[in-house]
């Protein structure tokens, strides 16, 4: 079944991804349209929108790592989101990291009250896109769904949040033996585990500290192995943390040679002189949020590949906290050994009757090191390079097609300024959009609710610019 776009009918703007970011854009987009401007289509696989991987756990013991108070999802009204949570309990406060199923259901909440304020209609499909391209017949766009059935669009966006976790080398030996878990969000397979049972978790960080916590939730005597390249965990954030003023461009950073290690000397040598006049280095880090997208622009290609490769995991340990009572319950499992951090390179990983057996290089050198376990789980973090991505059928067939390029150091899709995707040619395509966490590509500092609140308002009000 194929629906029509007609000369009567204000545009039409389809938002593939129903999770953080293609909600926050239907809500801007239902804030600011002219009555009889844009029609909207919110399409989201699952049963609920606004929940996205983040917000889909129905564990409140898993909290934000974001303060209530930085967390509104409405820019310009900061206590936002504060006023719904005192409506629940007055006892919430601005400096409170309350829990993230709470999170999502404001979400949900300021949608419902949007489209209920605003004249633009808005339809919500549970839906799969598979394809999209441009239409035979007219500068729109088609998206295919699951069904057959395709939409004609005037503007498409894609909000496709996390698309899967990186594929790893050595889990082919464990594909059929029951004992690896690819997925760190399938919760339901980690509550599945025998009790007792010592598992290994790759990767340390915010993945992997959650998969740490659901499997020792219902099981305090389970020993959990944390295996990461460098043994880096993320830092805690303080206690009754507050937003960091908004700064002009730091001045100790004017005039660097555009090097990672330059822009590094800088800020390690003011983190220095913070410190000897009584403040703490998150001052620092969190003075400079908003201009990281500056100092990632200045940054030439080479010198980009270089701060992922040497400086990214310590930047993102020290700029994405644990919240204090997270921190706290992580230092105590490691102080009492159930928890345990292994910093080294995977050998090998070897299925054999109830256990799986890793072989690990450590760090530090010395004899290779065996740990035992009933199961792997990947906890390695999202994987952003489009080229090797076969879990989602819209992005192969993106990519394949040429409608969209991977960035050069692979962490995302390369866009124009107007949110735009950029083809194969090196185009912006008019008609097809991107909001998400592989904005990172272009500003590195893309994948919070502080950054991608903005992105969502300044994306919407481009989609509601004629077309030209």
């Amino acid at each position: 079944m194929r629906h029509e776009l007609s000369a009567s009918h204000p545009q039409h703007v389809v938002i593939v991804g129903g999770g953080f970011s293609g909600t926050l854009t239907a809500v801007h987009l239902l804030r600011e349209a002219a009555p009889e401007q844009v029609r909207i289509t919110l399409i989201e696989q699952h049963p609920r929108v606004a929940r996205g991987l983040a917000y889909r756990i129905w564990d409140d013991s898993m909290l934000l790592n974001v303060p209530a108070g930085n967390m509104s999802a409405l820019a310009d009204e900061p206590g936002h989101f504060l006023e719904y949570c005192r409506d629940i309990d007055p006892a919430f406060n601005e400096g409170s990291f309350v829990p993230r199923r709470l999170f999502g259901d404001y979400l949900e909440h300021t949608l419902h009250l949007a489209a209920r304020a605003s004249p633009t209609p808005l339809t919500r499909l549970r839906a799969q896109a598979v394809a999209i391209r441009r239409s035979e017949a007219s500068s729109a766009m088609d998206v295919t769904l699951a069904d057959g059935s395709v939409l004609l669009a005037s503007r498409v966006v894609l909000a496709l949040g996390h698309l899967g976790a990186q594929q790893l080398r050595f889990a082919d030996a464990l594909a059929d033996s029951g004992r690896y878990i690819g997925n760190p969000w399938d919760y339901a397979a980690m509550d599945h585990i025998p009790a007792g049972q010592p598992v290994v978790v790759l990767g340390t960080g915010h993945t992997a500290i959650d998969a740490l916590f659901r499997l020792t939730s219902r099981d305090e005597e389970r020993k959990v192995f944390l295996l990461s390249r460098r043994g880096l965990l993320p830092k805690g954030h303080r206690t009754l943390p507050q937003a960091p003023a908004t700064t002009a461009f730091p001045c100790y950073l004017a005039g660097l040679p555009p090097t990672t290690f330059a822009y590094l000397r800088a800020i390690r040598r003011q983190i220095r002189i913070r410190q000897q006049q009584g403040y703490n280095w998150r001052d620092v880090i969190n003075a400079l949020r908003p201009h990281t997208p500056e100092i990632w622009r200045r940054l030439p290609d080479r010198e980009r590949r270089r701060f992922l490769a040497r400086v990214g995991p310590w930047w993102d340990i020290h700029r994405h906290r644990l919240a204090p009572s997270a921190y706290r319950r992580l230092r105590g499992m490691l102080q009492s050994g159930q928890a345990e951090v292994v910093a080294g390179t995977v050998q090998e990983m070897q299925a054999g009757g109830q256990r799986v057996q890793v072989r690990v290089q450590p760090r530090a050198g010395g004899e290779v090191r065996e740990l035992e376990a009933a199961v792997v789980v990947n906890c390695t973090g999202p994987d952003y390079d489009i080229g090797r991505l076969t879990v989602s059928p819209l992005v192969t067939q993106l990519r394949d097609e040429g409608y969209v390029r991977a960035d050069p150091q692979r962490i995302g899709i390369e866009l124009d300024e107007r949110y735009r995707v950029i083809d194969t040619d090196g185009r912006g395509l008019a008609g097809l959009y991107y909001v998400g966490p592989m904005l990172r590509a272009r500003y590195w500092e893309a994948i919070a609710v502080p950054e991608l609140r903005r992105h969502t308002q300044t994306l919407a009000r481009h989609l509601l610019e004629p077309q030209g």
